[in-house]
């Protein structure tokens, strides 16, 4: 690889790594509503092109943020461990994530790992014959937006619950309502 090209992609990287510094920092300070591209320019000592030959918006920004922080959990397709990282992920970018929450911004993580859950429910249902399309359908959708609300909630109170631990309760309760 020639030189230039490396100094490009380690400039690259260092742009995206202020950037990503700087929409943190002032996450700590105020809403994502209320942030504008210039404050996280200024913050991050550089030019708006330069923020904009990175990123779309500031929403394009958190977006490949949390893409950033979840693909390795998804990586093995094990939904068991997976739910438990995002978790974990959550818990360490507290304050990423109440505002992504709070933003109403979706997660198409959060949605895969609920999707995950319910094709194993799915799965026992049929298996044991009780399978109904319809109900199962509105008790997804109670699932998935229920698991949002206290996943909120978890990171409006702080996380006084380790992730594991909340992991534990959080899907048990989902869980329950699938047994015989």
């Amino acid at each position: 690889m020639p030189k230039t090209a490396k100094k490009l992609d380690r400039r690259t990287v260092y742009t995206r790594m202020v950037i990503k510094t700087a929409l943190f920092d002032l996450l700590a300070e105020k809403q994502l509503s209320k942030i504008t591209v210039k404050e996280i320019c200024e913050r991050a000592q550089i030019n708006r092109a330069t923020f904009y030959r990175n990123y779309l918006d500031i929403y394009d920004l958190y977006e490949k943020i949390e893409t950033e922080l979840t693909t390795d959990i998804f990586a093995d397709n094990k939904l068991e461990n997976s739910r438990y990282q995002l978790l974990e992920v959550i818990y360490h970018h507290q304050a990423f994530y109440r505002e992504f929450f709070n933003s109403q911004l979706e997660s198409k993580y959060i949605k895969d790992t609920v999707a995950g859950l319910a094709d194993q429910m799915k799965a026992i249902l049929i298996n044991r014959g009780s399978f109904d399309e319809a109900t199962f359908e509105l008790t997804y959708q109670y699932n998935y937006y229920g698991v949002i609300g206290v996943i909120k909630e978890w990171l409006n109170a702080g996380c006084p619950v380790k992730p594991h631990e909340f992991g534990d309760r959080l899907f048990a309760i989902v869980e329950k309502q699938y047994q015989e």
